[in-house]
Parts: C-alpha cells; sequence; structure tokens
C-alpha cells in the first residue's frame, strides 16, 4: 500500500509567487502558517507554528495566485514531495514540501461576530422537504397547529466546531 495524502488548514504567508516553466507548464508556490494550541504538563498555554511550503501546478497553481492573497485562510490537499540540491558551496540539501492536488478558499470576514454569523447561515442543515401528494397536500406530519419550535424558512443549525477549526 502506497499512502501518501496530506491535508494542512492555515493561513498564507506572503502572496503566492507564480512562475512559467517551459513554454506551457506554471506552478505557484505559498507557505502555509498552520498553528497549533496546547497546554504543557504544568498547565501553560503554548502556541507552536508550523511553516509548510506548497506549489501547485498548471491550473490549480493559476486558481491560487489569482484568488489567493496574504493572510487568505485555505485547506490545502496533497502529497509529500521532497526536493533535492546542490547549494553554492556544494552541500547538498533537502526540503519536504507538499505537491497541492487541491485548495480549499476558506471564507475571509470581518469582526468575530460577523464570521459567526457568516458561519451559522453556511452551516444550516437543509430545511426538511414535505412530499406533496398528487392532490397537492402536504404528507409529512403535522404535530400541532402551534407554532414552530423555529422560525420559519429556518434549517436547525448544524454543530460548529471550535473557533480555532474549521467547522466541517
Amino acid at each position: 500500500m502506497n499512502l501518501n495524502h496530506l491535508t494542512v488548514s492555515g493561513n498564507l504567508t506572503r502572496d503566492p509567487e507564480l512562475r512559467s516553466v517551459g513554454a506551457d507548464k506554471s506552478v505557484t508556490s505559498f507557505t502555509v502558517a498552520h498553528n497549533t494550541k496546547f497546554k504543557t504538563n504544568d498547565g501553560e498555554a503554548k502556541e507552536e507554528v508550523t511553516f509548510i511550503d506548497c506549489e501547485a501546478w498548471g491550473r490549480q497553481g493559476e486558481i491560487a495566485a489569482q484568488f489567493l492573497t496574504k493572510g487568505s485562510m485555505v485547506i490545502v490537499e496533497g502529497r509529500i514531495k521532497q526536493d533535492n540540491w546542490t547549494d553554492k558551496d556544494g552541500q547538498k540539501r533537502s526540503k519536504l514540501k507538499i505537491s497541492v492536488e487541491k485548495v480549499h478558499l476558506m471564507p475571509r470576514g470581518g469582526n468575530k461576530d460577523e464570521r459567526d454569523e457568516r458561519d451559522e447561515r453556511e452551516l444550516r442543515a437543509p430545511t426538511q422537504q414535505s412530499t406533496a401528494s398528487p392532490s397537492g397536500a402536504s404528507s409529512a406530519p403535522r404535530s400541532s397547529p402551534g407554532p414552530s419550535p423555529q422560525p420559519p424558512n429556518r434549517a436547525p443549525m448544524a454543530p460548529a466546531g471550535t473557533a480555532d477549526e474549521p467547522p466541517f
């Protein structure tokens, strides 16, 4: 079994750099910063940042260069790739990076309240559909003629993740 798949979320540390390689190929390079929060054995809150270099080829890279900017929140899927080279001093060097297969653009927003409200709208489950009979009467049972527990045209909320992780 050959499994080489990586999914990383984070923010871009700089604007993507689009380069032409040959007559008909292009590659876009960018770096994603992934923050991990944890507590030490002493209970002290710590944060660790990991910087991950990414490269996206062809149309995927062109789209990334067009829509992403420094600070953009993304989820990147791809495979780990190792680049090897010899530096100017003759030393052999290597670096791991993600060869991007998919980039998921995450919503940007204003203040936290606006983001939370937008996330709530995006996370709503589809409304419960009632099936109509050929006569036009609804076949969905009604429990009581009283008010609905939810406002009309609003679906129930799906559980959201924490503020630090994507809600999926």
